[in-house]
């Protein structure tokens, strides 16, 4: 048995291939929820009224930079969405997430991932992104406020947010079997 713990959504998708994937290892996963959720995870978490009240505040801060309008949104199930994020990225020590860029500087990342992305460079978090597109790993870096290519398959940390597109394709799939393969063949 390992110490790891993956924070996750528990969601079609990234999310869910990141929770089963990891149980092959041993890696606890922690499904962030809320009341009302549909979410496929056995490790769901709900978080109170409270909780998502602290989450939409770190929402609204990633809306100063990704500029998609959240105080627009009139459903509070999708406010949940992402306010639920914010949870993954505050109790992580870096994020892992399976996506696509927004634009061709590689500053902004797709859908809702691109939320939790963004959340997590307020906060300074060490951030992996498999971008889809391009079948490549990619680190954001501070200083150039963008993501570089990765050479290499990213190392997991012991508590980490493995989160991502819903629109999993083959090769997001290969990449998360093949991060957790890596990882924990690096230990043996």
């Amino acid at each position: 048995m390992n110490n790891y713990t993956c924070h996750s959504g528990g969601c079609a998708g990234s999310d869910m291939m990141w929770e089963n994937e990891g149980a092959k290892y041993g890696v606890k996963t922690v499904a962030y929820s809320f009341y009302n959720h549909v979410q496929d995870s056995e490790n769901q978490k709900v978080l109170t009224l409270k909780e998502l009240a602290e989450g939409y505040a770190a929402v609204l801060v990633a809306d100063k930079t990704l500029k998609r309008y959240v105080s627009r949104i009139m459903y509070p199930y999708v406010k949940n969405l992402l306010s639920r994020n914010w949870f993954q990225v505050k109790n992580s020590d870096a994020i892992f997430a399976i996506g696509m860029f927004a634009n061709k500087k590689r500053t902004l990342v797709k859908g809702g991932t691109g939320w939790a992305v963004q959340m997590s460079i307020d906060n300074k978090k060490d951030i992996y992104l498999f971008d889809q597109e391009s079948v490549s790993w990619h680190q954001y870096n501070y200083q150039t406020g963008a993501f570089e290519k990765l050479y290499i398959i990213p190392k997991l940390t012991e508590n980490f947010a493995g989160i991502g597109t819903r629109k999993l394709s083959d090769a997001g799939i290969i990449a998360i079997k093949e991060i957790y393969k890596q990882n924990f063949k690096l230990e043996d």
